[in-house]
Order: structure tokens, then sequence, then C-alpha cells
């Protein structure tokens, strides 16, 4: 069995949420221009998601293929190597900041939990428990994937279905607040990262979930496609309008931004961010290729950009807070941290292509790319709910 060739949409995709997440992390005006764009939802959960359905699709193929043992194996190479470049980056990252801390305050207060407790968290972070700012969103992909595989064979020993049930409730569960598990942290100077991993875990059930189905059949009945169509295009606008101030503020009541936090996945950001995927599933654009290979490039060398731009992002951001600069430098720093992802993307590029080796289903989910997208799957994600099977 093999999977068509990959599909320069859904590396675009890819390029454009590393982009965003470059912006937005840098403390510039683009920060505030780039903070969530597309409405309540942010790059975060269109990455992780996007990783999930590509996994979904490759391992469930893998399983069909050749069974539990090697779709595992594949599974956990892979999120030891997501480890291997996660711990790898923070250690580099404390190591700098134990060094310069004193002489730069800006760091100091970046890494400040990991300062006051240096040796908790040397301990801490090989076991993923001590997780400084902008290094929190790796750990989510390896924990995932250590427990995918065991939702792709529950799933098929007893259906999506009570799976996507036992993740709602861990869901719903996490949207409760927990003194204790915040006590619990304080005290064992744990530093879990902003993300509920409760909550998200949802987000990527959902995704494996909708990759492995759609290797079989349809998701939605054709004929209920226009109605659901509807529906999701009036919550991406609403989402729009509410997310940029163009909606009157009378009919928007305040209270409603309690059920949008994006740490704990909030209901109405859940909804918004459903309705995208839906929009985006029934939506075929066709884009020349030629516009969006910058975008294409970022994409599917993924994990070495996103790598890469995590001390790209904080030294920015401390020779802004350092010095006193203009609102054009600022701005210029911004861009210059976006634009120097794309000639890193492009040595990557070039040194994995002369050490391509020929065969191999594409690997997903941050991988040097985050997941490589098949033909077909870019037709589901971009252009379609029903998938064809894959070819042989």
């Amino acid at each position: 069995m093999r999977l068509s060739m990959r599909d320069f949409r859904l590396d675009g995709l890819r390029g454009l949420l590393l982009v965003i997440m470059a912006g937005v992390h840098v403390p510039s005006p683009l920060s505030h221009w780039l903070q969530e764009p597309f409405g309540f939802t942010s790059a975060a959960e269109g990455f992780l998601f996007l990783g999930a359905v590509l996994a979904g699709r490759v391992y469930g193929a893998v399983y069909g293929e050749s069974g539990f043992p090697a779709m595992a194996r594949r599974v956990w190479a892979r999120a030891k190597h997501v480890y291997g470049i996660h711990l790898l980056v923070v250690t580099i990252a404390l190591f700098l900041a134990w060094r310069f801390a004193g002489s730069l305050p800006p760091l100091a207060e970046h890494f400040n939990d990991s300062l006051a407790h240096p040796l908790d968290s040397l301990v801490l972070v090989p076991l993923l428990l001590h997780q400084p700012p902008l290094f929190d969103i790796l750990p989510l992909y390896v924990i995932f994937l250590c427990v995918t595989p065991w939702l792709l064979a529950t799933a098929r020993r007893h259906g999506w279905f009570k799976v996507l049930t036992v993740s709602a409730v861990i869901w719903l569960a996490a949207q409760l607040e927990s003194r204790v598990v915040g006590d619990a942290s304080a005290a064992l100077h744990l530093r879990l990262g902003s993300f509920n991993v409760a909550a998200w875990q949802f987000l990527w059930v959902t995704g494996i979930a909708l990759g492995e189905t759609l290797l079989r059949r349809r998701v939605v009945q054709r004929e209920r496609h226009l109605a659901l169509m509807g529906v999701a295009s009036a919550i991406v606008l609403l989402g729009l309008l509410c997310r940029h101030g163009l909606w009157p503020q009378a009919w928007f009541p305040p209270t409603l931004y309690l059920w949008m936090d994006k740490w704990t996945l909030g209901p109405l950001r859940l909804l918004n961010f459903g309705a995208w995927v839906f929009v985006l599933m029934w939506w075929n654009p066709k884009l020349p290729a030629s516009l969006f290979s910058p975008l294409v490039l970022l994409g599917r060398n993924s994990l070495s950009v996103f790598a890469f731009h995590l001390p790209l992002v904080i030294a920015a951001s401390i020779a802004i807070q350092l010095f006193p600069l203009s609102f054009a430098s600022r701005l210029a720093i911004g861009l210059a941290v976006i634009a120097a992802l794309f000639p890193w993307a492009a040595w990557q590029e070039y040194n994995r292509r002369r050490a391509t080796r020929p065969a191999a289903v594409p690997e997903p989910v941050l991988a040097e790319s985050l997941a490589p997208a098949s033909g077909e799957l870019a037709g589901m994600l971009a252009g379609g709910i029903e998938s064809a099977a894959p070819q042989s």
C-alpha cells in the first residue's frame, strides 16, 4: 500500500500556521495583528489538529496493512524523535538562561521558575513535568503520540464513538477548576505548560478519529453537506465579527469570553474551530503552487522550523524589552524573525534532499515535515468529506 503524492496546500497551511506562531510569540506590533486572525481559534489548534488527522490517516493505514506491532513501532519512533528535539532545544535554552540571566533581566523573567528551582527543573524537564514558556507545545505531541497506538487499537475493537465519548468526558472535566492540581504543582515545583492536556487531548482524539475514519468511509452524508455548510459558515462569520470587534458589543455579553478559554479549549472556542474544519473540508481552492511555495517550504520542514524559531523569538523578545525601540523597529524585528525561517527551511530542505532515500510511507506529526499530506487527504481537508481508499 502506498499513499499518493503530497499536496502543497496542506504543507502551505502548516507553513502559514508557523508564520502566525512566530509573529505572535515576538512582542511586536505583529503579535497583535496575528493574534487569532481567524476568530476564536489560534494557530496552535490548527497545528495540533492537522497533525492528528494526518497521524490517524497514515498510522491507520499502517495498522490495517501491517498490524498493531508495526504501527506502534512507527508511532513510538516518531514520539522519540520529537522528544529528542524538545529535550535538546529546552536544555540549551535553560543552560543559556542559567549562564546569562544575571545580565539579561528579560531572560531571567522568561525562565523565572527554572532559575528559582534549578535542580528541580533539571530533573523534571526530561519527564516533561517542567515546561518553560514557549516550550510546552512539543510535549503535547510527545504525550499524544505515545497513546495513539492504543487509541487506534481501542477504536478498532470498540468503535470511535466510545473512544470519543470517553475523551469528551475528560475534556468536560478539564473545564472545571481543580485547586488540588494547582496546589500540587506549586508544592512540587512542576510547570506543566499553559495547555491543559486533559482538554487538548479531545482535539487530538477527534483528529485521529477523523483521519482514520476517512480511510474507510465518508463522515457526513452527502445530502447533509449543504445544511451543515450553512451552519458552519455562519459560526465562522460570527466568530470573525466578534473577535475583531465588528459585532455590536451590546449583542455580545462579556460572560461569553469565559466559554472561549484557549488553554482549556472552552466550548465556544471548540465550536468555532469545528466550524472552520468543516468549512475547509468543503471548500476546494485551486491555488497556484508557485504563489505558496515559500509557505510550502516551511510546512515540509515543520519540526526544524518550529525548533529554530524558539531561540529567535526569545532573543527578539529580549532585545525589544531591553531597548526603547520605536514602533517601526519593533515591527522590523518581528518581520526579521519570520523572514529568518525561510532560509533555515531552505537549508534543511537542501540537506534533506541530499540524504533522501527512496521508499517509505511519509511520517506524520512534526517530523521534518509535521505530517506529510497525501493528495487524497488534502482533498478531504480542503475539498471533500468523502475519502477514497489508499492506492495499492
